[in-house]
């Protein structure tokens, strides 16, 4: 299916969108496309959820659509992104695997067969060896129907630990999801650093190529409650 407008309108809508200069069609044709991007992740997602329930360590997480603001607010980020079809991240796709790091690659790997690119493979991104703020997971960019979204393959702990992350910057600054300079407290700064210091403690842990240790594990536990705690007592 074929998306709604043009490439070019589509590019044209977003700088009049950027410049606060939109028509009321503007805003209709709009939700036509974030329409149109729903349809098509909601079928790459029904794909990828039957290729899930084909292994016992594969959950797939509800298709999501960033909302205007959120798409608006990441364009005034990046100046260099002229059209909202640029933003790979627009429609996403996540991925929860229970299980080690070779499963992780498994499972990518076997979605990057499911969704290929006009024959091409998607192009993966190891967020696990190329971390941001202390986000890892393997990341694959794939075009569907003329859009381009974005599939997370997350570990279990790294799931986890993106979740307490989003919290984290829902509280202390949305600007931590991005990089930026976010002016916090002692504390908070003294919690960021337990943060990230927590998301390298997971990465050797899955890094390990022994059989796992349960009492690593429990002790990772007894962090991922002790520094969640420490957030919600944040003033």
């Amino acid at each position: 299916m074929a998306p709604p407008i043009s490439r070019n309108q589509l590019k044209k809508l977003t700088q009049r969108l950027r410049t606060g200069t939109e028509t009321p069609e503007d805003l209709h044709r709009l939700a036509d496309v974030l329409i149109h991007y729903r349809q098509v992740l909601e079928r790459a997602h029904n794909e990828v959820a039957r290729l899930c329930a084909e292994t016992q360590h594969a959950e797939p997480m509800a298709p999501r659509v960033k909302t205007l603001k959120t798409s608006m607010e990441k364009l005034h980020r990046q100046p260099d992104l002229h059209s909202l079809a640029q933003i790979r991240d627009l429609a996403g796709l996540r991925v929860v695997v229970h299980g080690t790091r070779i499963d992780q690659d498994e499972i990518a790997a076997r979605i990057s067969t499911l969704l290929p690119d006009d024959g091409r493979p998607p192009k993966l991104i190891d967020r696990r060896a190329d971390p941001r703020s202390g986000y890892r997971a393997v990341h694959l960019e794939v075009r569907r129907e003329g859009i381009l979204m974005e599939v997370q393959v997350r570990t279990a702990l790294q799931h986890r630990w993106a979740e307490l992350f989003e919290r984290a910057a829902d509280r202390l600054g949305r600007g931590l999801r991005y990089g930026e300079h976010v002016h916090v407290t002692p504390l908070a700064a003294t919690f960021l650093d337990a943060l990230d210091a927590l998301s390298e403690w997971i990465d050797h842990f899955e890094r390990a190529s022994s059989p796992r240790d349960a009492a690593r594990q429990a002790a990772i536990e007894q962090l991922f409650v002790f520094i969640a705690g420490y957030l919600e007592r944040l003033p």
